[in-house]
């Protein structure tokens, strides 16, 4: 697995697809509690027409965990994928990449466009899961029910001993599906109850994001937003909001899909992605 350094911390990341300098560069963000493998499946199906890059966020694969001082903050997500992206460009026909970020990602992604805009030529956001820009927007019904939702999982998982509970309640909530954890296998389960405590990380550094509608508006790349379908009405807004804010943004509804639509739609995910290849770059 390749590696780059982001001030002194090792960030890892699965590669794929020509590196010869013939195609365009193809950037994807996992969403929480998932690295790289998750995008496995995508990236198969886009390797003859992409460089594929999927991302470990901290403490996922072979990238180290932030160590701090200070909190971890998504600007830090977003600083380990520009390094990565300085690494790649190189390899590829793109003088910019076209980034894939879903929920978490996606939220990874905005910061990166703020920051760094000048590496990004596209942006397409799964879901984005800025959660503050609900109570920015008045949506307080929506902003108490993720904040308290949140809130509780990061509480529980520090708590220690709960994991269990915290990891059942949040991924049946986030699937809408009642019953979805006990629905996995133990393996799956074990693997996944290890990742507790750096979901508790990411879901931290969301809640602290400071992120605006106004912020929004100064992004420059061209953006689409994928909403699934069957999502929940939360998801679906917060995708009403990020689109409505950027200039030029559109939304595309994936049908049947709810938020979990990496785990559920990789086929057609990677339909919408090769329709777009190059564009942007």
């Amino acid at each position: 697995m390749p590696l780059v350094d982001c001030d002194g911390r090792k960030i890892g990341y699965e590669a794929g697809g020509p590196d010869d300098g013939s195609a365009p560069l193809l950037v994807l963000q996992p969403p929480g509690a998932s690295g790289a493998s998750i995008w496995r499946s995508v990236a198969a199906r886009l390797q003859d027409r992409f460089r594929t890059v999927a991302v470990n966020p901290s403490g996922y694969g072979d990238t180290e965990p932030f160590a701090g001082p200070a909190p971890m903050t998504i600007r830090d997500e977003a600083a380990a994928t520009a390094a990565i992206v300085r690494a790649e460009l190189r390899y590829t026909a793109s003088e910019r990449a076209h980034f894939v970020g879903h929920s978490y990602g996606g939220t990874i992604g905005l910061a990166l466009a703020f920051e760094w805009p000048e590496l990004l030529g596209r942006l397409t956001l799964l879901e984005p899961a800025p959660y503050p820009l609900l109570r920015d927007a008045g949506e307080t019904a929506f902003a108490e029910e993720i904040e308290g939702r949140n809130r509780d999982f990061i509480a529980t998982v520090r708590g220690g001993g709960l994991n269990d509970a915290a990891m059942e309640s949040y991924l049946d909530y986030f699937n809408d599906r009642p019953g979805y954890w006990r629905s996995l296998d133990g393996e799956t389960r074990t693997r996944m109850l290890a990742l507790s405590e750096r979901l508790a990380m990411g879901l931290d550094a969301v809640g602290r994001l400071e992120m605006s509608r106004a912020d929004l508006a100064a992004i420059a790349a061209p953006v689409t937003v994928i909403r699934g379908g069957a999502t929940d009405p939360l998801h679906a807004r917060l995708s009403e909001l990020v689109a409505g804010e950027i200039p030029g943004a559109a939304v595309t509804d994936l049908p049947g899909a709810g938020h979990m639509m990496t785990l559920t739609h990789s086929p057609e995910i990677a339909e919408i992605l090769s329709t777009s290849a190059g564009a942007g770059a």
